[in-house]
């Protein structure tokens, strides 16, 4: 579990991403230390980004890992 404030800051960066395109830039700067996937899990949980957001994101994560 992340702390409150690495997942606000990463909330601030999830919030930005408008499009697969910008979750893919994301994804390729991930630090790999952690499952992006839960990353989104847990700053959703926290209240830090939207339930629509966090399913978005989630299916978008999903289609690029299939893709590669």
């Amino acid at each position: 579990m992340m702390d409150n404030l690495k997942a606000r800051s990463l909330a601030s960066e999830l919030n930005e991403l408008a499009c697969k395109g910008c979750t893919e830039g994301w994804l390729e700067k991930h630090d790999g230390l952690s499952d992006p996937i839960q990353d989104i899990n847990e700053c959703e949980s926290l209240g830090f980004i939207t339930l629509e957001r966090k399913e978005r994101l989630i299916n978008e994560v999903k289609e690029i890992n299939s893709e590669n």
